[in-house]
């Protein structure tokens, strides 16, 4: 046994902790439960395979062997739990079973705490009446039997004879999940990655970079290209811009904060606005237009009050389609997603209520996952949100031009911009914006731009492209493949015409029977 000292706890007490002491989620059961001991632990350790055969014809010895598995696995908690009196064990007791349960829990023992498994409650021992002092056992169930490890290995590729390499050395005894982390320094079309488990492809191997096409035409690629503005809010004349918003480059990416809120009754803050240059055929505005960008936007304390708007705006400064993030919640922490469409009908047409938390369950826009599009096709305009795409037909805007784009960042009547007021991380950054269907002899803007990101993780069988939902570009016939135990040659391949390979690292967490 060893001392560990719960540093959670308020006082100087010392628990003592079996080598094999049980913690969940990150945390001891005997820091939560007074009185809990682990005692003994079984079923880490234990290797079992199931076995796929059949009977040879008679005459003929021995079984025809078609492989093997490895089940799920069973971990059972040997452990003690004591009170002074009935009612205060019975009340441990419902804790103990309280603090345990919940689906896929991360279970860790104190002589692997970089490691865990993963498991369900699935038993406990029901207590004999009257005692106040037990011994009893818990079982998790394991659906997958490995240890993982908490330390996640990375490793980046190079090229070497012409080839996008990454050697990895698997030191596990068991395949690993790895995640693809591919960077373009170039426009592509295609990534190939192929190893000995399996081949898994994206894009379009057959996209080539100089075709008769209408093309898409990237026309700015960040918020240094916007200017303050003071005109009219397009979308609710009350919002005044009497404000200011900051520029901000942090490591290469131009991030809008606010500077100055003005003053005002209502709504009222900074505002920046960009207007779409000509385009390689001279011609100014567009018809089908698509922009990307980055929402933060985090409470530090309840009551907090902001709003943040990206509008997309015609030659007249009339609204086509806008994105809103608006807190006017003074008391909670309730802030609500908005989209608004213009044409003849101006208005609202979606609301989603979040809770602007730093955590990714409750906050769309929390930890840099905030990644958001509006996309313009003549008269269908379309939105994202947590996941999905929403769209919206707006005939009467179908030759409606895009002429600028629009950013507001403000805080509401006589609140303030500080601490206690206004929204602790709130702004917005990586913007992109796209003129589509220029009709051109060009190379093609292809779908892979400069400066994107591709995350592949075969954990979760999932794509995404600068960080939204992209398994579509999945190619028939790949795999997620898993990485073999050992020694991994993993080869990347881009379109041939890619002029500068991308950048790929691979990480992964060793896995042990």
């Amino acid at each position: 046994m060893y001392e560990f000292r719960d540093t959670t706890a308020n006082n100087d007490e010392t628990v003592s902790l079996l080598a094999e002491a049980l913690s969940i989620d990150g945390e001891y059961i005997e820091n939560h439960i007074p009185g809990y001991r682990t005692l003994a632990v079984s079923g880490r350790e234990s290797l079992e395979y199931d076995v796929t055969d059949e009977d040879r014809p008679i005459g003929i010895d021995g079984m025809e062997y078609y492989g093997k598995r490895q089940p799920d696995r069973t971990i059972t908690v040997k452990f003690s739990l004591q009170a002074d009196t009935a009612a205060i064990f019975m009340a441990r007791y419902r804790q103990l079973k309280n603090f345990c349960q919940g689906d896929n829990r991360e279970l860790r023992f104190a002589d692997e705490p970089n490691a865990h498994y993963v498991g369900t409650l699935v038993t406990v021992d029901e207590p004999e009446s009257g005692r106040l002092s037990v011994v009893g056992e818990m079982e998790f169930y394991c659906a997958d039997p490995y240890l993982i490890s908490d330390v996640l290995d990375s490793k980046t590729a190079a090229t070497e004879d012409g080839i996008i390499i990454a050697h990895i050395n698997n030191e596990g005894s068991a395949a690993a999940y790895p995640i693809y982390r591919i960077t373009h320094a170039a426009e592509n079309g295609y990534l190939g990655i192929v190893h000995s488990g399996g081949v898994l492809e994206i894009g379009n191997r057959e996209e080539t970079d100089q075709i008769s096409y209408a093309q898409s035409e990237t026309l700015s690629g960040s918020f240094a290209d916007f200017s303050p503005f003071t005109g009219t809010n397009p979308q609710n004349e009350k919002i005044l811009h009497n404000g200011t918003l900051n520029l901000t480059n942090y490591k290469g990416i131009y991030i809008l904060r606010a500077g100055t809120v003005g003053s005002g009754s209502f709504w009222h803050g900074g505002c920046r606005k960009w207007d779409l240059p000509a385009d390689s055929n001279g011609e100014v505005g567009a018809v089908n237009f698509y922009t990307w960008f980055s929402v933060e936007f985090i409470t530090g304390k309840m009551g907090q009050t902001g709003l943040i708007q990206i509008m997309l705006v015609d030659a007249n400064n009339k609204l086509i389609a806008g994105f809103g993030v608006q807190k006017s919640d003074k008391v909670g922490n309730m802030a609500y997603v908005q989209t608004y469409v213009g044409g003849n009908n101006p208005r609202e047409v979606h609301r989603w209520y979040f809770e602007p938390t730093m955590w990714a369950k409750d906050n769309p826009f929390s930890n840099g996952t905030g990644s958001e599009d509006i996309l313009k096709v003549g008269g269908k305009l379309r939105f994202y949100y947590w996941g999905k795409y929403y769209t919206v037909s707006v005939p009467e805007l179908a030759n409606t031009k895009v002429a600028s784009v629009q950013v507001f960042i403000g805080q509401h009547g006589s609140r303030a911009l500080n601490a206690t007021q206004f929204i602790t991380v709130c702004g917005i950054g990586k913007f992109r914006g796209r003129k589509d269907n220029v009709t051109k002899w060009k190379d093609v803007p292809n779908r892979y731009a400069a400066g994107s990101e591709i995350v592949v993780d075969t954990e979760s069988d999932t794509i995404r492209a600068d960080g939204l939902p992209a398994n579509d570009e999945l190619v028939s016939g790949s795999e997620f493949a898993m990485l073999p135990i050992g020694d991994t040659d993993i080869e990347f391949y881009a379109s041939s015409w890619c002029k500068t390979p991308p950048e790929v690292t691979v990480e992964y967490r060793k896995r042990w029977l």
